[in-house]
């Protein structure tokens, strides 16, 4: 199985690398995957306070605020994290966050696909996607714009499976408003593993992407822990156990 790997805002191909090396190790120690790493076209700052959290530069992201609308850095969702809203349902918590205020994104977003299937076209292809946290989000976009553009065009999609790492729900690929399984029909339609932390501060917003992914091939995997990578050796077996089994049963390979 080839996947292609999206990191997380302000992460980078190369941490991506650092965070995913031990379901990596076992993935390819028996030969199931490979993984090209790729990050976010737009460089970043991250938003005060967290500069450690994330490492030393450089920062990449997917998505920005445009350049002729962002007014303060509120505008920009990503600062809006220290305030994560908590409401009753994933749906209603995405909602919440969305509100007034926030920047459109549609500039950075028409580039991201752009930049993702020049990617696709000139480095795959791929049979599978991997998107952790941003990427999980441009990833399930892109999803989306492949269903979208067979529907149209007849292209046939590239990508068989996704492994969502966190994430929030996909924006629409034309008009980039966010897609909410109870205000939309849009659904993600190849089978998806969602790897969720119970204690994650934003577990909504996975929660919210696993809503939107077709509930009979959706698989949803809690390590337990925060909005991070799980690392321990027993989660990682399991993990990739779960990613060979779909390998076999949706025939997900080269």
């Amino acid at each position: 199985v080839r996947f292609l790997c999206l990191p997380g805002a302000y992460g980078s191909s190369d941490k991506f690398q650092v965070q995913l090396a031990p379901i990596v190790k076992e993935l390819t120690e028996d030969g199931t995957a490979t993984f090209h790493f790729i990050h976010g076209p737009c460089k970043a700052v991250p938003p005060e306070g967290f500069e450690e959290y994330f490492g030393k530069p450089p920062y990449y992201r997917f998505i920005e605020p445009d350049q002729d609308v962002e007014k303060t850095q509120d505008d920009d969702v990503l600062a809006r994290i220290r305030d994560f809203p908590d409401c009753e349902s994933p749906e209603g918590t995405m909602r919440d966050l969305m509100r007034e205020g926030v920047a459109t994104s549609h500039r950075s977003t028409d580039n991201a696909l752009k930049y993702l299937i020049k990617i696709m076209d000139e480095r795959g292809p791929f049979d599978a996607i991997i998107g952790y946290s941003e990427g999980a989000t441009v990833a399930a976009t892109l999803l989306l714009h492949e269903q979208r553009r067979f529907k149209k065009k007849g292209i046939k999609p590239m990508f068989k499976y996704a492994i969502f790492f966190a994430g929030w729900p996909p924006v629409d690929p034309d008009t980039h408003h966010m897609i909410l399984s109870d205000e939309s029909d849009g659904m993600i339609e190849i089978p998806t593993c969602h790897i969720i932390g119970s204690l994650d501060p934003y577990v909504h917003g996975s929660l919210a992407l696993y809503d939107v992914c077709d509930p009979n091939t959706a698989y949803l995997f809690d390590h337990a822990k925060g909005h991070t990578l799980p690392r321990d050796k027993e989660t990682v077996k399991e993990l990739a156990d779960v990613v060979r089994d779909a390998a076999c049963l949706y025939e997900i390979h080269a």
